[in-house]
C-alpha cells in the first residue's frame, strides 16, 4: 500500500528539517507523496519540488495560513496553490510584517519580566524563516529561562500568559478566497484539536471550504469520526498528515504517522476537476 503525508513544516517556518531533508526522510520511509505546509510561507516550495523530482516523490505545493475572526482563530491549509499569485504574495507580506510586530511586542514583555530580549536575537534563531513564538521559545531555552519549548509556552507564550501577544491574521473567508484565487484548494487544518472548531465546521462549509483534515496524530477517535462523517455528508475532500515540525515537538512524526496515498489522489482529482 502507498502512503503520503499532507501536513509537514520545514525550516522555512517553525520546523527544524530543511525541505531537502524532509523529502529525503519521506523517501527513506517510502512515502509516495508529501506536502510541505509552512505557516504563512511558501519559501520551501521551489527547493521542495526540486528535491522531490530527484527522489521521485509527488510534491503538492501548499501552505498553512493563520486566520482569525469573530468565530475564533483557526488555520487553513491551501493545496495546489500558485505561489506566484500576486494576491497571495500581498497577503503573505502583510502576515510577515504582523509576525515581526508581534515578536517585537513579545520581546518587550519578556524584558519587562527581567530577561534580556532583542528582536535581532529571535531573527538570528529564525535564520530567515517565518518568525514566530517557537523561535522565541528557543531563545528562552538558550538563555536558561526555561527547560524546553513546552515550558516556554506554558509559562510565558500561550494565551493568558505574561508574554502572550495576539497577532493580526486574515479572516478564514479571506484566506479561503486567496487560496481559491491562487488556483488551490482550501482545507481546514486539525479541527479536532483547535478549541471550538468542531462547532464551526458548518460555518467553514458556508465560507466555501473544500475539505477537512480528517486524519491527525492527536485526534481523539470520536472527533476524528465526526470530522470524517461531516466531510462525507457535505461532499468535502478528506486529508491528513503528521504536522511534523522536525525535532521541535519531540520525536519527528514524518514517516511514522502517515495516511493512505488515495487521499492525495482524491485531492489531486478534485483540483483537476
Amino acid at each position: 500500500m502507498k502512503y503520503c503525508d499532507l501536513h509537514i513544516h520545514s525550516s522555512a517556518s517553525d520546523g527544524t528539517f530543511t525541505p531537502e531533508q524532509i523529502v529525503e526522510r519521506a523517501y527513506n520511509y517510502r512515502l509516495s507523496g508529501i506536502a510541505i505546509t509552512d505557516h504563512d510561507s511558501v519559501a520551501a516550495v521551489p527547493s521542495g519540488i526540486r528535491a522531490a523530482e530527484k527522489f521521485g516523490i509527488e510534491y503538492v505545493p501548499a501552505i498553512e495560513i493563520s486566520t482569525s475572526d469573530l468565530e475564533g482563530r483557526m488555520h487553513i491549509l491551501g493545496y495546489y496553490i500558485d505561489i506566484g499569485y500576486s494576491g497571495l504574495t500581498r497577503l503573505l507580506k502583510k502576515l510577515v510584517e504582523s509576525r515581526k510586530t508581534r515578536v517585537q511586542e513579545i520581546c518587550n514583555k519578556i524584558e519587562s519580566l527581567g530577561y534580556p530580549c532583542a528582536i535581532e536575537d529571535i531573527e538570528n534563531i529564525a535564520d530567515g524563516a517565518s518568525i514566530g513564538r517557537p523561535h522565541v521559545a528557543e531563545y528562552l531555552i538558550d538563555i536558561g529561562a526555561v527547560r524546553d519549548i513546552h515550558e516556554a509556552f506554558d509559562r510565558y507564550l500561550s494565551v493568558g500568559k505574561p508574554a502572550y501577544v495576539r497577532k493580526w491574521a486574515p479572516s478564514p473567508k479571506e484566506a479561503i478566497g486567496v487560496i481559491h484565487d491562487a488556483g488551490g484548494l482550501a482545507v481546514a487544518a486539525h479541527p479536532g484539536i483547535t478549541e471550538g472548531m468542531m462547532d464551526k465546521l458548518p460555518y467553514l462549509y458556508r465560507l466555501g471550504i473544500d475539505g477537512l483534515e480528517g486524519y491527525y496524530p492527536r485526534y481523539p477517535q470520536n472527533k476524528q469520526r465526526r470530522i470524517i462523517e461531516f466531510a462525507r455528508e457535505h461532499n468535502l475532500v478528506i486529508t491528513g498528515g503528521s504536522d511534523c515540525h522536525g525535532f521541535r515537538r519531540g520525536k519527528p512524526l514524518l514517516g511514522i504517522f502517515k495516511v493512505r496515498y488515495e487521499l492525495l489522489e482524491k485531492l489531486r482529482a478534485l483540483h483537476g476537476a
